[in-house]
């Protein structure tokens, strides 16, 4: 995320340097610590096999009176400038309040949102830190000497795409390469309700990807082939979303779209998690088992396709999701040099 700055010269460009490298160095560093205790706290959630203490029923009521109260003195004092998020909260607290018997899984629900969160966070400034130690153009300069001067995304477009139309064949891969923000959701929430075990594995598995893609996003800035060779690399998905906002009434087609790091494409982060989502398939009956393998292979091909990564993404991708499903194996500790774990 290139943010625009007042400096000027060349003390200027030192300055906004030092600003965007601490920038991101401390929310690499919130991130982690957010990573690590969202991790273990969902560890410990899933380990509690009863069900919470209820509370009597006017505590509850009170809690609830209280959570909306305080929200709404916050919201009257900072002039209603956080009444979505201070509603929000007082919402959240009310159902924690008020429903004991989903509190475990709200909890859950919580420490995977934050996971994300602070994953999200942190790539959309990994850019900015001034760490990276090779061009941008590095990777794709590696595949050209790979596949003879030429991209796969370039080959595979030329072949099947038709600029002059919206294809169904793309139409189809960009909604498998759009899955990735319900998919792995929705697997989380499969995971706790058929066994937490797999919930926790899941968990760690997605913070270390997350962590590990993370490190490599601010050490090897990638672009990604529509960046790379806009000549010959179109950007299918951008395309199909232009497309749809024009026709739910956006004069400029921008209504979904929103880049805040475009040069994080080392791993596929879509292929790492879809790697994750077949792996925690496989101990589910056998139709699914055949979906959970499809889906990264699927995800594979759409995210070259579609001009978002190239193979070599892919391949550390998988790589990626493959070396943390096994680190999250059960009975090993994630971070084993940074406490005990209670």
């Amino acid at each position: 995320m290139r943010l625009a700055s007042g400096f000027r010269g060349a003390d200027g460009d030192a300055a906004q340097t030092r600003l965007s490298t601490g920038r991101t160095i401390c929310c690499f560093a919130g991130a982690t610590i957010v990573l690590i205790r969202t991790d273990r706290a969902a560890g410990r959630l899933a380990a509690i096999r009863s069900q919470p203490r209820r509370g009597s029923a006017p505590l509850r009521l009170v809690l609830t009176v209280a959570f909306f109260a305080l929200a709404f003195a916050i919201d009257v004092r900072t002039d209603r400038h956080y009444s979505l998020v201070l509603g929000s909260g007082a919402i959240y607290g009310s159902a924690l309040a008020l429903f004991p018997s989903v509190r475990l899984g709200l909890l859950a629900a919580t420490a995977h949102g934050l996971i994300w969160a602070a994953f999200n966070g942190v790539r959309a400034y990994a850019d900015d830190a001034g760490l990276g130690f090779a061009s941008p153009h590095m990777v794709s300069d590696v595949e050209r000497w790979v596949f003879g001067k030429r991209l796969p995304s370039s080959m595979l477009q030329d072949q099947f795409l038709d600029s002059g139309r919206v294809q169904p064949a793309a139409v189809v891969l960009g909604l498998v390469h759009a899955s990735f923000f319900v998919v792995p959701h929705l697997i989380a929430a499969f995971a706790w309700w058929r066994e937490r075990r797999l919930f926790v594995r899941y968990q760690k598995a997605t913070v270390l990807c997350f962590a590990l893609s993370l490190a490599a996003f601010v050490l090897l800035p990638t672009a990604p082939p529509w960046m790379a060779d806009p000549e010959h690399v179109s950007r299918i998905t951008h395309t199909i979303m232009t497309r749809a906002g024009v026709e739910l009434g956006s004069e400029s087609g921008e209504t979904f779209w929103f880049e805040p790091n475009a040069v994080a494409a080392l791993p596929s982060v879509h292929v790492a998690v879809a790697v994750l989502v077949g792996l925690a398939l496989t101990s589910s009956r056998r139709w699914i088992k055949v979906l959970g393998g499809i889906y990264p292979l699927a995800m594979s091909v759409s995210v070259v396709y579609l001009g978002e990564h190239f193979v070599l993404d892919v391949v550390t991708g998988w790589l990626v999701a493959l070396v943390a499903w096994r680190v999250a194996r059960p009975g090993r500790r994630t971070f084993p040099a940074l406490g005990r774990e209670r």
